[in-house]
């Protein structure tokens, strides 16, 4: 995990943004006459119309698309703030595959919005060899005479099963998006969000931060669930289940978090597991100069924690404990529940 503190810059200068008839602000406009017209009133726009849309320098014609990637706005997909970029890329990134000829069939996601006329529109320009895919995604609006883009930026994740939502988050909003992401080896697959925050007109890529250090925590992406096991010192296995939840309401983001350990006896795979550990946390985000702010994690603590510890170590401490207990009358030594250890936090 890296720990760079980051301090982020505010909203990113945009060209100069277009107003429609209506009055608001659109940061691309394409007005629409003669046969599109008809097209745009029953939001049944063509993929070729939303490419020339988002995209810049698309060639209807040949499906080819002049790269380096561009949107409208005549932004670029890469993050530009090295320290930015050293927070949420991975470290060993998965090579890209070679560009081709748009596919309106693969390469275009819509989704409409909760307010009526408007749609998430995700155009996927570039695919990468671990499954994952970037391209500009817009938050655009069908307008009496054609189509205004009303937010914009660039967006990397696995299209696998994707959902893609606007929610509230604080006095703003946050586009949030949720895919599988599969194991080639396993054929497990994992639920993973991400969260982008819309700041100004654009959808930002923002690290996650430690609300008190500031410390880099990574890019503001979730499994929404996870497990894995060790072997313990005494032959049992030892599982540890992740289990996240978000909400939302009214803007007021909270992270809940729930591990569950169990230990399972290989030898008498019939036999029921001993819960060895029940906690949950919830962690209130908000979103700052520095990012999408929160407190510290469960899952990596419980393994740090509970990972090596064996189940004749964890008897052993019990019984202790409850000798204790007996010869101090039952006072400081009571017996913890392993059933529920409650709020870790």
């Amino acid at each position: 995990m890296r720990t760079l503190t980051l301090a982020i810059a505010g909203t990113l200068l945009l060209p100069a943004c277009k107003k429609t008839s209506d009055g608001q602000m659109a940061v691309c406009l394409n007005e629409v006459a003669g046969n599109e017209a008809e097209e745009v009133r029953t939001q049944d726009v063509p993929p070729d119309v939303w490419f020339g849309v988002i995209l810049k320098n698309y060639n209807a014609r040949t499906k080819e698309l002049q790269r380096p990637t561009k949107d409208c706005s005549n932004k670029g997909l890469e993050i530009e703030d090295e320290e930015l970029a050293l927070c949420v890329l991975d470290d060993n990134p998965a090579e890209e595959l070679p560009p081709r000829p748009l596919d309106p069939e693969e390469d275009l996601l819509l989704t409409p919005g909760a307010e009526g006329g408007q749609a998430l529109v995700w155009i996927r320009t570039e695919y990468f060899e671990d499954g994952y895919a970037k391209g500009p995604i817009a938050l655009a609006e069908w307008t009496k005479r054609g189509i205004a883009v009303r937010a914009l930026g660039p967006l990397y994740a696995h299209p696998n099963k994707i959902r893609m939502r606007m929610e509230p988050m604080d006095k703003g909003k946050v586009l949030v998006v949720e895919s599988n992401v599969c194991e080639p080896e396993t054929k497990k697959c994992r639920r993973v969000m991400r969260l982008l925050p819309l700041i100004g007109y654009r959808f930002e890529e923002r690290p996650l931060v430690d609300a008190q250090t500031g410390d880099c925590l990574g890019p503001a992406t979730f499994d929404l669930f996870k497990e894995t096991e060790f072997e313990l010192e005494d032959g049992h296995l030892r599982k540890f289940q992740l289990t996240r939840s978000f909400d939302f309401t009214d803007g007021n983001v909270s992270l809940t978090e729930h591990v569950k350990i169990e230990d399972f006896d290989p030898k008498n795979p019939e036999a029921p597991p001993d819960v060895f550990r029940n906690a949950h946390i919830e962690r209130p985000m908000h979103l700052d100069n520095r990012g999408v702010a929160t407190g510290e994690g469960l899952w990596e603590r419980m393994l740090t924690e509970h990972g090596s510890v064996s189940i004749e170590q964890k008897k052993a401490a019990e019984e202790k404990a409850k000798a204790e207990a007996a010869e101090g009358g039952g006072g400081a030594g009571e017996e913890e529940d392993p059933e529920d250890d409650g709020d870790e936090g």
